[in-house]
């Protein structure tokens, strides 16, 4: 079995990597990387039309890569961005570059800071954690982490470039993780499949009740720069309101897999402990366990909503708007459906996934208690 997970890992990393090609890779090859070999100026300056000082570097930066590969130029960092101490560049730092070409001339201009290795350690460490404390169990959750990568990022996110519907391709998607992240993590099993099907009925749930509720308040999908930006720089070939109800879903996923795992493994270990515990008597104490969890899970679920948003109440807290006029905003009216539609089928799940399993413990042999 753990071999069988660890060349699943394997197969998964080697498909990631050739289908996202070098990191800082550009559609046109019109962006670079380099790195700063001297910083010149740091200091502050007001922009045309503003009274606020805006902070600003001038340094050298050494192409890495193209045919001008080892080039240094002169650039200016901060002109298209808002920085602060932390945004400052260092020498040493790598940064990606913008190329504008004009005849014979070149333009660089300085994007961002590249930022992924700074992630290497934190992912360490992390696969580390999980293999010292889970064992065989850690293993198999990073390979049901890294499907569920694979997932998006092969088959759902292309699928929205050519224009698909984005509720189709997120829902075909997202049932494609929760049949192979349940099955890689936790086995194939009674336990497994009765998961899956209360997985699949709070996932249904969500979907329903997030569609009546986005179309009830009338959401455009458009209510921040980035929907607006997707929208423009797709020509609207994305359907906006669709993928703000597809992007509902994959928000209450991983908490509705949490949910219906907890409650199969409730009972499952509630028959394998009391042959005799079947039926009703099962079911209610499965549900008591059950409704401890969807307490904290609902509270969490919301919490991580809102941690989202927090630069957001934050602003609507200043009281620059009404707040009559804040409160109806599409980013917080989205937020609040996602954390209902959400916690609706983490509650709905319970029971579901419950009966699902003790209806798969009734057909048990008494003799041998499936663990799972």
């Amino acid at each position: 079995m753990s071999r069988v997970i660890f060349v699943a890992l394997l197969s998964l990393a080697a498909g990631l990597a050739a289908a996202c090609g070098p990191l800082v890779e550009g559609g046109g090859g019109d962006l670079i990387g380099g790195h700063v070999t001297e910083v010149l100026e740091t200091g502050d300056r007001v922009p045309l039309g503003s009274g606020l000082p805006q902070p600003f570097q001038r340094v050298r930066v050494q192409l890495d890569e193209s045919l001008y590969r080892g080039e240094i130029v002169e650039l200016q960092w901060g002109g298209r961005r808002a920085l602060d101490a932390n945004g400052f560049l260092r020498r040493g730092d790598r940064v990606l570059l913008s190329v504008t070409r004009d005849a014979n001339n070149r333009t660089y201009a300085i994007l961002d800071i590249v930022r992924l290795p700074a992630l290497i350690p934190v992912a360490a460490l992390l696969v580390v954690a999980l293999l010292v404390v889970a064992r065989l169990k850690g293993l198999a959750a990073l390979a049901g982490l890294a499907t569920s990568v694979a997932v998006f990022l092969l088959a759902v996110v292309p699928a929205l470039q050519r224009g698909s519907d984005p509720l189709v391709a997120t829902l075909v998607g997202s049932l494609g993780v929760i049949v192979v992240s349940v099955f890689i993590v936790h086995g194939l099993n009674r336990k497994s499949l009765a998961a899956l099907c209360g997985t699949m009925a709070g996932l249904g749930v969500v979907t329903a009740i997030g569609a009546l509720a986005l179309g009830t308040a009338r959401m455009t999908g458009m209510g921040s720069e980035d929907q607006i930006f997707l929208a423009v720089g797709t020509d609207g070939r994305i359907d906006m309101p669709r993928l703000a109800l597809a992007a509902v879903m994959v928000g209450s996923l991983g908490a509705i897999v949490d949910m219906s795992v907890g409650q199969a493994s409730a009972v499952s270990e509630l028959a394998s402990v009391d042959e005799r515990l079947r039926g009703r008597r099962l079911y209610a104490s499965a549900l008591n366990v059950g409704r401890d969890h969807v307490g904290s899970l609902v509270n969490t679920l919301a919490l991580a909503y809102f941690g989202g948003a927090l630069p957001l109440i934050l602003l609507l807290s200043l009281g620059y708007q009404p707040l009559a006029l804040a409160i109806n905003s599409e980013q917080i009216i989205e937020s609040l459906i996602a954390v209902m539609a959400a916690s609706l089928g983490l509650v709905l799940c319970v029971p579901i996934t419950t009966a699902v399993a003790v209806m798969f413990a009734g057909r048990m042999d008494p003799d041998r208690a499936d663990r799972g």
